[in-house]
């Protein structure tokens, strides 16, 4: 019985590291895709033809957290046109300081301000998923390593 725990323990040591792998992973592909949506969105604004509830709902293509991100801004525009934007908007992560300045400039101003706003935190989105891409690789292969070799001293330690 004793050698089986000493190895479950082990395992869950490396589970635990791949699960902060995968997470590191998630936050980066999060950020590539708020840098995707936004080139979409500023294009969709560009065009004149969509308010904005229509513009956030025409981007969100996917079925990731930015997407229903978006879709939610857009129900909460619908539904109480009158609030503020940033009053819609729950902290996310990294990208919480430019998401808010997004919705800061999306709240008012005219269309030309909101396109330049849109433009500016997708330029701004870029460069952080830029930053983050080369880390994310290796911190995930760090924290993968880092689960496995101390579950394997653990259960050797156990054993």
């Amino acid at each position: 019985m004793r050698p089986m725990l000493a190895i479950m323990a082990g395992l869950l040591c490396g589970v635990m590291g791949l699960r902060q792998a995968s997470r590191i992973r998630e936050t980066n592909a999060t950020l590539h895709r708020w840098q995707t949506l936004l080139q979409h969105l500023c294009l969709l604004l560009r065009q004149q033809r969509l308010s904005l509830p229509e513009a956030f709902t025409q981007a969100a293509t996917e079925n990731t957290c930015a997407d229903q991100l978006l879709r939610q801004w857009a129900a909460a525009l619908q539904r109480d046109p009158l609030t503020p934007l940033p009053r819609h908007y729950t902290s996310q992560g990294a990208e919480d300081a430019v998401l808010l300045r997004l919705l800061e400039g999306l709240s008012h101003g005219s269309l030309e301000s909101r396109v330049l706003s849109t433009q500016q935190a997708a330029e701004e989105m870029s460069l952080l998923a830029t930053a983050s891409q080369a880390k994310a690789q290796q911190d995930s292969k760090m924290w993968t390593t880092l689960g496995w070799t101390c579950g394997a001293c653990l259960t050797l330690m156990l054993l």
